[in-house]
């Protein structure tokens, strides 16, 4: 039987840690060869598929159960969509795929599709720049974070949300931006467009736009 109450419990086991207690969790060993624990309930969200070994103690982050908690459901959606660290990413620069390491970023991808996502390249600070975005989970929050010219030293964390797997972000033109103010009848509440955006949101649902205009970062749509 499961019991639920304010902290992890893992189902066909004792153990029961409060979240208060401590950010990870140590799984000791086991006697009956390998235990499966279909059930770990944090904080309300059921995650399945928690196993450990008995040969060794396995540390699990309580925010990394709490980050993936729809991860199942995403890849059933999108088989090919994974969590990867950076060094498995293509196209990151050392610098910085250090930094992402640094901050402990992991970073959603659909391994089968071509199109640009979660790490992407465009003239996000100015008409002409080469700057990099890159959609980052740690734990149980994902953020946008933007290395302006590609560059690690001045990066911008510019915007954070609640984790969830089927978020994704991509470039978005300001031919595109234009013709959507025209479209939305916003032309006279938005600057005019001169150099790329970054969408986000949930795949097939609403997403927003951020811009960066006038030394700070605004929601165009």
């Amino acid at each position: 039987m499961r019991r639920q109450a304010r902290g992890l419990t893992i189902a066909s086991t004792a153990l029961f840690v409060p979240i208060a207690l401590a950010a990870s969790l140590v799984i000791p060993e086991v006697s009956a060869g390998e235990l499966s624990a279909n059930d770990v309930s944090v904080r309300g969200v059921t995650v399945r598929g928690v196993t450990v070994r008995n040969e060794s103690a396995r540390r699990i982050s309580v925010g990394d159960l709490i980050a993936q908690h729809n991860l199942e459901p995403a890849q059933r959606d999108w088989p090919d969509l994974r969590l990867l660290t950076p060094e498995k990413v293509r196209g990151l620069s050392d610098q910085l795929e250090a930094d992402l390491r640094n901050r402990g970023c992991r970073i959603p991808m659909f391994t089968k599709w071509d199109g640009r996502h979660n790490v992407i390249r465009g003239a996000f600070m100015r008409a002409g720049s080469q700057d990099v975005a890159v959609l980052c989970l740690v734990d149980d929050d994902m953020s946008i974070i933007v290395y302006p010219d590609s560059s690690a030293q001045n990066a911008q964390q510019i915007r954070k949300f609640p984790a969830d797997a089927y978020r994704m972000i991509h470039a978005v033109s300001p031919f595109v931006l234009n013709k959507r103010a025209v479209r939305d009848q916003a032309t006279e509440r938005l600057p005019e467009f001169d150099h790329d955006g970054i969408e986000d949101g949930p795949v097939g649902e609403r997403s927003e736009t951020t811009y960066f205009h006038a030394g700070s970062w605004i929601n165009a749509f």
